[in-house]
Order: structure tokens, then sequence, then C-alpha cells
């Protein structure tokens, strides 16, 4: 499977160990379909059994599987360095922690110094190997999907040089496929007139639906009427499920489960809310945006970066669930105020086009592939 290169035709293998479907996931293959639509030759490292593998097939995008077994899986980066001998790669980009990892081993020794790694978590970096070795070794640029994550970089001692912010981007096809607001309602069994508040994560701890189902009691006290829908899947579920009981939500919450058509539960609803504890940015939010909704969010990680408090929504403190029942009452009772917030989110969202994260991402690509071009006097590695 040796590629075929055109004399500007750059080509990026891109890892991704990931077995489920996430933000990151959904970023990786829609940034291959953006370099691809550009004339750039990109190969996919991933797991057979994976959701990315899956969506890879149906996308025609070229994939190779490992086991990935692990962070440092030996077999997977042996794997991974004979194909990297074999082709002709400008660059490899890992998309989250462990393909940096695995990366790293891979390229261990070769004359590659054209590894980009994305980084998308806000907290610190954990250990003394992460700063003085994984983030500081044989790593030629970070891309950092927020200012909050690259600042963390920074004060972990990693060279701000080395670190870019380049956003997640909003692919144009999720405001196409979707049902119109009154259908979108009808699908999950709402009348137009019935309000609606959603929240689209996986249903894990650090996203804060227990926190947000505390609001809701608030809210619902006041506005019977109100619904909430919950996308996602996750291990946090019996919890929730229990919570839901425990304050007599069950006619006001509704746990959708993963959702393929993403867009009708945004375009069902009147706000959107993100409760989490900690986000590298939120490409949920960045979605809703698109559907001119305004936000009520946590104060947490790059949040702040797309959600502008008393512009294009609020920011309560994270796991303050009377500061969120407050904002959301407010949305709910104003509707002149929500109106004017949507208004600013879709207005905002205009920045966060998928196009705008290709475009940035190549830049670092070429960048790296000049440089190294012109260290060598030659044109591959």
């Amino acid at each position: 499977m040796l590629l075929e290169k055109t004399m500007d035709a750059l080509t990026i293998f891109h890892i991704n160990t990931q077995t489920s479907w996430g933000g990151g996931e959904n970023q990786t293959l829609e940034l291959i379909r953006g370099l691809s639509d550009l004339g750039h030759h990109n190969v996919l490292f991933c797991r057979s059994s994976s959701a990315l593998a899956e969506h890879a097939e149906k996308n025609g995008i070229s994939s190779i599987h490992l086991p990935f077994r692990g962070e440092f899986d030996l077999y997977s980066a042996l794997r991974l360095r004979a194909w990297v001998k074999r082709q002709k790669v400008d660059i490899v980009h890992a998309h989250e922690a462990h393909a940096h990892s695995v990366a790293l081993l891979a390229l261990l020794g070769l004359d590659f110094p054209r590894l980009v790694v994305s980084r998308r978590v806000a907290f610190p970096l954990r250990s003394w190997f992460s700063r003085k070795i994984k983030y500081s070794f044989g790593v030629k640029k970070i891309i950092a999907v927020s200012d909050a994550i690259r600042n963390i970089l920074i004060a972990d001692g990693i060279d701000p040089r080395r670190i870019v912010t380049i956003r997640d981007g909003v692919a144009p096809w999720l405001l196409e496929n979707s049902l119109k607001i009154a259908d979108s309602k009808k699908a999950f069994g709402l009348t137009d007139k019935q309000m609606v508040i959603s929240t689209v994560a996986s249903l894990t701890s650090n996203k804060g639906h227990l926190s947000l189902l505390k609001a809701a009691t608030g809210v619902v006290k006041k506005h019977p009427e109100v619904i909430f829908l919950f996308a996602g899947e996750g291990e946090n579920r019996p919890k929730i499920e229990k919570e839901i009981h425990t304050h007599g939500l069950e006619k006001n919450v509704r746990l959708l489960g993963f959702q393929t058509d993403v867009a009708s539960v945004y375009r069902a609803s009147d706000i959107y809310t993100v409760p989490s504890r900690e986000e590298g940015l939120c490409s949920s939010i960045q979605e809703a945006m698109c559907f001119g909704l305004p936000i009520v969010a946590t104060r947490t990680g790059g949040i702040p970066e797309l959600v502008h408090h008393g512009d294009n929504g609020f920011l309560v403190p994270v796991d303050n669930d009377e500061a969120l029942a407050e904002c959301l009452l407010d949305l709910i009772e104003n509707r002149e105020n929500r109106q004017k917030m949507g208004e600013q989110s879709a207005l905002l969202a205009k920045e966060n086009q998928i196009g705008y994260t290709v475009e940035k991402t190549l830049a670092v690509y070429r960048g790296i592939s000049r440089d190294f071009k012109r260290r060598n006097g030659t044109s591959h590695h």
C-alpha cells in the first residue's frame, strides 16, 4: 500500500488508539477528510474494533489496524515503525495520549523529528516523565485545542514556542443533515411549545450530570413543563437513573443514549447546558452554538474561550447547582435574553468551522516539513 505523491502533497500518518467515539475521534476523522479534500495523503492507524475504524471505513478513509494494547505497546510501535521506514512520510500526528506514547517508541532513533501531538485535556502533566521526556523529547509541535491547555503546558515547563493553539472545528454537514425544529421536537415526543434544555456528553462523572440533576430539581419546581434531554452513554448511567428517581424527575429528564443524529438534539433544544467539571475545549458547545443556542456552562478549562458570560450565555462555578439553576431559569423566563444570546452564539460559531482547523493544522505540518528539508538538504527523511 505504498502511496503516490504529487510535488506539494504531504503524507500524514494519524494515530488514535481510542475504542469509543468522542470529540477527539470526530476531530481526527474531520481533519483527515479536510486534508484529503485538499489533495494530501492520509493513513489512519487505529484499533480494528474501534468506533473510529468503523467511521473511517464508512467515509472511505485508508486505515491500518493495530492492537494498541496499552500505552507502550511494543508490538504496535514496531509495526508503526516499519510503516514509517517503508513510506515517505512527512508527518506523524498522534491525536491522544496513548497514541503519543506509541509514536515516541516507534520513532526512537530514527532521523525523524516530525512528530505532532494533540493535547485535548485541561489538567497538568502528571509525571516527571511526561514533563521532561514525553512532551519535550522528539515532539516538534504540540497542538493545544484551547489557550487554557496551552497555558497549563507552559506552567509545566514546556517551551511555549513548541505549543500552538488550534481549536477544534465544526463540520458544515452537521447543520445540513438534521430535521427542522418542529420535526426534531416531534421525534423526541415533544410539542413545539415545550421548553427543552439539552446536554450532549458521555455519562461519566467529570461531565457533571449529577450537578445538573440537582439544578433541574430547582428548575422544574418553578416550571414543571421543562424537559431535559441527556444525549450520551457511559458508566455513570445507573447512578444518574437512580438520581432521577430520587429527585422525582422521571417526567422531566430523558436519557436518550448515544445519538448518531446529534444535530436533531440541538434542533429540538431551546437552551444548551454543559455542567462539566473539566473540559479541554468542549466541541458540543461549538456545535450547539452553530444552532443558535444560548449556553449555560461551567467556568473550567477552555469553555470561557467559547462562552462569553452575558454575551452568548452564562458561566457558573463547577459543581454549583444553585448558580446553574438560576442561570437556566433566567433564560427560561426571559425570551428576549434567550433570543439575543442565541443569535450571538450563531455569530461566534462562524469562527469555529472545521475549514479553519484544517488550514491551521496544515500550516503547522508545512512549517515542520520545510524546516526538516532545509536542515537536511533533502526532500525526505
